[in-house]
């Protein structure tokens, strides 16, 4: 993979870069101490800061396995697309599928803890109907945000900037508190191993603190939108190596020595879990001494707080809309759900889609079962992207890698990656815990894995017909479906197996999509390949395998786009001939259709397409033989597609299976 160097200024990439990046993955490294630590500190008493200090360590190694792989294939996706390339599109789909439900949590989970801390502008905030209200508001500007596309380097450098003073009021916190709370006894006072807190509560409480992983599969939905440099990669996990860990460890101390561990009638708690659990740092600036002190830390965390727990949800429902259109493009959901709209090329149906579910998650408010469930899928997820570039390493070991997880060893002439097969076994284990100890999350995180594989069967086999571990991509075009002021119920369009095709093949499509009345028949697509033969061999002799061969594909991936719009119905075939334009012309009389639908040969400067049935006389420079043929002598009206400036190269159409 090339370095993504060219045209990016210095001011650009610093922008739309890794600090870009760093911002989205350090907004759920901040959420999941906002958020977690209190559900922790229940389950973890006194063993909080060595339960953090674990998932500081899953944070960093899974954060090496997805730069490895994202810097390999610079696509989005994260562990859906290192799985597409390791295994196969089921196994990719089953870790897309597990992260799409994190991301709905996350959101949720986020928006539902904005108003605890804002309860010291006024205790009404957070209790009641106005958590409610708040928490669903938060979600709502978060849809709107994200549909509308709300971008540029001057948000994204707020943003920046915002997390920047998350971490140093994070930094102070730790800083302030171990100078003015040191207590190191009171870390181990009430710790009695695998009694207080049980076997059970450790595993479901380290699972519950990784909470901060789906940032790492939101900020691999949007690399591959951004520049970065080789050296970048380094940084960035050079800083997270010792950031992520520091905070993670450091705000667990401090709050336990804020709020330490005390025997009660019902056993070991602390005020952390109790009092605090929805805004233990708040719980943190409350413990401080002098007052005074107490005072400036509380207000600057109501200041910062709700401000980078939205930030947290807008990047997650970020993550989200890139998410849905990788599996909406690969044919693992219908295209219907990744959508895009007109003006802004968001997926609002998945935006919308996603912003209900997460108000439905808000309204029972059950957080530990919410917890219990991302766990699940994220421990699915990320297992299946470690056994990925584990994999990779075999199946393509000279693949050019920008960067590599480091401290590898040599099996079977392949380097196999310690750090990743060490995050397998931690998610792996967090996996087995879940299902074992925790029925509530397994049933729910289980029902829905369920449901989407026999949703997918449905789409793939039954209604589509394709294979289940084969890889079939629709163009964005395809998402896009606007119905244009012209419709048209037959329509004849020429394919030719180049990379044009797609772009074609959808603008008929758009064209021809519409509801058919009562009693009415859909509109018709008819997809043609002219075999072009030369004068040596007679038009009524088979063409050559390898040419029939060609056509089918082409044919082939054209009816596969055309399977997107449910409301046309569409043929393809081949015919020999010794003139493509003629063939064409011939071709459109016997079928009788009402328009012919070509593209700009060479590609064009012309934007958008244009209607050019009857011209006579000079033609544009543009317009290539074939269409010229077609313009001047074909029966009925023919539209023009002009390719967009930069068209994509000639491809061979791959076989569907």
């Amino acid at each position: 993979m090339r370095e993504r160097r060219v045209g990016r200024p210095p001011l650009g990439r610093r922008f739309l870069g890794v600090p870009w990046l760093w911002a989205v993955a350090h907004s759920a490294v901040a959420f999941s101490v906002y958020y977690a630590l209190g559900v922790v500190a229940d389950n973890g008493l006194g063993m909080t800061p060595v339960i953090f200090a674990v998932a500081g360590l899953v944070y960093v190694v899974t954060t090496m396995t997805y730069v490895e792989g994202g810097a390999m294939f610079n696509e989005r996706g994260g562990s859906n697309t290192m799985a597409r390339h390791a295994f196969n599109e089921l196994v990719s789909f089953v870790a897309g599928w597990a992260i799409l439900i994190d991301y709905v949590i996350v959101i949720a989970l986020a928006a539902v803890t904005v108003p605890h801390y804002l309860a010291p502008i006024s205790g009404e905030l957070a209790d009641g109907t106005w958590e409610v209200v708040i928490a669903m508001g938060v979600v709502a500007l978060v849809a709107v945000v994200n549909t509308i596309g709300y971008t540029g380097n001057r948000r994204q450098g707020w943003l920046v900037a915002l997390t920047a003073s998350d971490l140093a009021l994070q930094f102070l916190l730790i800083v302030v508190g171990i100078a003015v709370l040191w207590d190191p006894s009171s870390l181990t006072s009430q710790l009695d191993l695998f009694t207080s807190p049980s076997l059970s509560d450790l595993a479901y409480a380290l699972v519950v603190s990784m909470v901060a992983l789906a940032g790492i599969e939101a900020a691999s939905d949007l690399a591959p939108d951004l520049a970065w440099r080789r050296e970048d990669l380094r940084h960035v996990l050079r800083a997270g190596s010792i950031v992520v860990p520091l905070v993670y460890v450091g705000m667990a101390v401090v709050a336990l020595m804020a709020m330490p561990v005390v025997a009660t009638p019902d056993g070991p708690q602390t005020v952390l879990s109790t009092v605090y659990e929805d805004a233990p740092v708040l719980g943190i600036a409350a413990a401080l001494e002098p007052q005074w002190l107490s005072e400036i830390a509380k207000w600057a965390v109501v200041a910062i707080a709700p401000l980078i727990l939205m930030f947290a949800a807008n990047a997650t429902m970020l993550g989200l809309s890139r998410h849905v259109y990788v599996l909406a493009t690969n044919r693992q959901i219908p295209s219907w759900l990744g959508k895009l709209g007109k003006r802004r090329s968001t997926p609002f149906v998945a935006i919308g889609l996603s912003a209900a579910a997460a108000m439905a998650l808000v309204i029972p408010g059950d957080v530990e079962l919410l917890a219990g469930v991302f766990a699940f899928g994220a421990m699915l997820a990320i297992s299946i992207a470690h056994a990925s570039l584990i994999r990779l390493r075999f199946s393509e070991p000279e693949a050019e890698r920008p960067y590599r997880v480091p401290l590898g060893i040599r099996v079977r002439g392949a380097s196999l990656p310690l750090p990743s097969l060490l995050g397998l076994a931690l998610t792996g284990i967090g996996l087995v815990s879940i299902v074992a100890l925790h029925g509530g999350a397994f049933w729910v995180g289980g029902g829905w894995m369920l449901f989407g594989l026999v949703a997918y069967f449905v789409y793939r086999r039954l209604i589509g017909g394709i294979s289940l571990t084969a890889r079939v991509t629709v163009p964005e075009q395809a998402l896009q479906k606007q119905v244009p002021d012209v419709e048209l119920e037959s329509v004849l369009v020429p394919v030719f197996g180049k990379g044009l095709d797609d772009e074609i093949v959808s603008t008929a499509c758009r064209l021809a999509d519409s509801d058919p009345l009562p009693g009415q028949s859909k509109p018709r697509l008819e997809f043609l390949y002219v075999i072009k033969l030369p004068l040596t061999v007679p038009l009524n002799s088979p063409p050559p395998p390898e040419r029939i061969a060609k056509a089918d594909r082409a044919i082939a991936r054209a009816l596969e786009i055309a399977e997107e719009y449910p409301s046309v119905e569409a043929h393809g075939s081949w015919t020999p001939a010794r003139d493509a334009g003629e063939a064409i012309v011939v071709q459109a009389l016997e079928r009788e259709v009402e328009a012919i639908i070509v593209g700009g040969e060479p590609p064009t400067k012309i934007r958008g397409g244009a209607v050019l049935g009857g011209v006579r006389g000079s033609k544009p420079a543009e317009i290539g033989p074939i269409t010229e043929y077609v313009l001047r002598h074909a029966p009925c009206r023919v539209l023009l597609t002009a390719p967009p400036e930069s068209a994509p190269e000639p491809f061979e159409v791959p076989t569907v299976a």
